[in-house]
This record gives structure tokens, C-alpha cells and sequence, in this order.
């Protein structure tokens, strides 16, 4: 696998509409929504709640943030199975005095029912965000070290004199158990979203600046055990004020990923590629404000392999990897920054 150094370089050279720009910006952006579902294997009414949040990220692309808070009794599991429970897991639970799943916080607002959610993601991103948020992430496959740059730039005046910044780590698909009372249960279901640390305390890392045209940039750092597969884990990043709402929050490959940048309009263009990794197609979504756009597909020495022209109504865009040799590339497109992802 290619040394992040030769991953950043690929970012760089792969395509010259890329913007010198910090990772955050200080164009003002829209608020993104992030999703803490409170879910369980044993659970057998989430399945219904798992494939409402899947159809809102369908919806919402890059603008909507989902993750598996696995807890409760439910949650313990089966023999053979893995557990998906985590300390910061059972204190979200107990700080949302969460007494049945599924439930759901939307930016960390109220816990709401999956029939909610749809409502509220959309009433979220609706209003403006005072602060712009960047992610970046390096691993190196040596040392198993995982480190997340996140900068913010404040484009207005948060609500609170201090805000958090918190970090945390989700695998993208977990074959395991489920149960499902509406189609019985399920030996080898896909858990998405499934949430595995938090890289930051809890409660989150202080911001004690909070005044339009601050800029903040934290580095953090931590070390992935060997029994996780570092190409299926997710690095989810937000920013929010303190003991109140979430302004922004991203989802970024763990291996070399970077924050989608944002056009003229503020929208996402592309979404993140999958399957990770890719065997014969990589799909990535395109949104309507990508629709049309050229996106090209480069490997870790910044050279361009692959280019296709986007769905010109958005949609999913479909690239033929099976000839490619298995290894880290980045793909992305003019206005938005690249994303790296796994062909094997």
C-alpha cells in the first residue's frame, strides 16, 4: 500500500481544479446533520429504523452524518458474534436516557422515533452554520497510527461563547446478527455505521474562540487495533456548541481521507465511493449540483488512470476498476476535493 506521503501527493497532482484553500474555507457553508441512531442486534424493530437512515443519507448525500450507537440489553451478543457495545456508546445512552430502541438524536437534539427523522434532519439543514468544518486523515499501515487533522473557520458568531469539537470511529459493514421481526432473522447481516471509539473525550474537544474569523486547527491521534480492518473504517468528524446543537459534522475514509469541498452553492458533488474496497465497479454518487461534471480517477503517484462525465442529472456514477491494480487511489472532480478509495 502507498505511503500517505504518496497518497497527499496524489491529491495534489491528480487534479489541477483543486483549491489551495484550507480544508475548512471561509466561504460560509450550510449546516450538515449528523445521526446518532440508537440501535441493537437483538433489536428486531431496527432493521426498519436502519433502512430509514440509509434512504435519508440517499436523500441528503455528504450532507447527512449517520451513526450506530449500539447499547442496551439487546445489544449483548449472541455467542460467536462480535460486540458492538463501546464505553462511549453506554454513556451516550445514559446521557439520552435512552430506554428503548430504535431511537435517534439529530444533531444532538431530543432523542426522536425513525418516523421523526426525516422531519427533523431536514428542519436542521435548513438553518445556517456559524463555523465551517474540514477533515483530513492519515493511517499509517507501519505503526496502525491514525491522525486527524479538523479545522474549523468561524464565518459567524456561535450561539455559545465555547464550542466542542469531537472525533469518533465507525466501520462501514459489519457481518453479523440480526434480529428482524418483520422478515425473521438474519445470520450475516450488514451493520453500517457501526460506532467502534471516540477519538476525542465524550464530551468533546473545547473551542474557547468563537468569533467570525477565528480559524482553528487540531491535530488528534490514535492507535487502531490490528483486529480492525483500517480500509473499512470511517472517520466521523462535527462541531458543535457546547451542551447544544451540532453545526457541521463529516464522514471521511479513515485511509487518507479528505473532506468534499463545496461549490459556489454550498452543496455537495460527490458522495463517498463504494464498495470499499472496489472489486469490479466503483460506484460514486453525484448530486444534482455535480451532475455533468468530469470526474477523474488517479493512482498514488497522481497519475490519471481513469475519466467519466457524471450522470448529467446526477445519480450514480459507474467506473470499471476490474483492469486497474489493486492499491490506493483518488478520485474527485472540479469544485470538490479528492477522496481516496481502496481497488483490490
Amino acid at each position: 500500500m502507498p505511503s500517505p506521503y504518496m497518497l497527499l501527493v496524489a491529491f495534489i497532482l491528480c487534479s489541477t481544479a483543486l483549491s489551495a484553500q484550507d480544508l475548512a474555507g471561509a466561504a460560509p457553508r450550510d449546516r450538515t446533520a449528523l445521526l446518532e441512531e440508537f440501535t441493537a442486534a437483538g433489536c428486531g424493530n431496527c432493521p426498519v429504523a436502519h433502512a430509514t437512515a440509509d434512504a435519508l443519507v440517499t436523500v441528503h448525500g455528504a450532507r447527512l452524518v449517520v451513526v450506530g450507537v449500539h447499547g442496551g440489553a439487546l445489544a449483548a451478543p449472541n455467542s460467536g458474534q462480535p460486540d458492538f457495545r463501546t464505553t462511549d456508546g453506554a454513556a451516550l445512552w445514559q446521557s439520552f436516557d435512552i430506554q428503548f430502541q430504535p431511537q435517534g438524536t439529530v444533531n444532538r437534539q431530543l432523542p426522536q422515533t425513525a418516523e421523526q427523522w426525516a422531519g427533523q434532519v431536514q428542519e436542521v439543514l435548513d438553518d445556517p452554520s456559524p463555523v465551517n468544518l474540514g477533515v483530513a486523515s492519515v493511517f499509517d499501515v507501519n505503526t496502525r497510527q491514525l491522525t486527524v487533522q479538523v479545522e474549523l473557520y468561524y464565518t459567524g458568531s456561535s450561539a455559545t461563547p465555547m464550542d466542542r469539537i469531537s472525533v469518533m470511529l465507525t466501520q462501514g459493514s459489519v457481518v453479523a446478527f440480526q434480529q428482524d421481526y418483520a422478515n425473521g432473522p438474519h445470520s450475516a447481516y450488514h451493520h453500517r455505521h457501526v460506532l467502534r471509539d471516540h477519538v476525542t473525550p465524550l464530551e468533546g474537544d473545547m473551542v474557547d474562540v468563537t468569533s467570525p474569523g477565528t480559524l482553528v486547527q487540531r491535530t488528534y491521534s490514535t492507535a487502531v487495533p490490528e483486529a480492525w480492518d483500517a480500509v473499512d473504517l470511517r472517520v466521523v468528524a462535527f462541531v458543535r456548541a457546547q451542551d447544544g446543537e451540532v453545526y457541521q459534522a463529516y464522514d471521511i475514509p479513515a485511509v487518507g481521507g479528505i473532506s468534499s469541498g463545496m461549490d459556489q452553492g454550498h452543496a455537495p458533488l460527490l458522495g463517498s465511493a463504494f464498495p470499499v474496497p472496489a472489486h469490479e465497479v466503483l460506484f460514486i454518487p453525484v448530486t444534482a449540483a455535480g451532475a455533468g461534471r468530469s470526474v477523474r480517477l488517479c493512482d498514488a503517484q497522481g497519475r490519471l488512470v481513469l475519466e467519466q462525465r457524471a450522470p448529467p442529472n446526477g445519480g450514480t456514477l459507474a467506473l470499471d476498476v476490474s483492469s486497474l491494480a489493486p492499491g490506493v487511489y483518488a478520485f474527485g472532480c472540479a469544485g470538490a476535493q479528492m477522496q481516496s478509495v481502496i481497488v483490490r
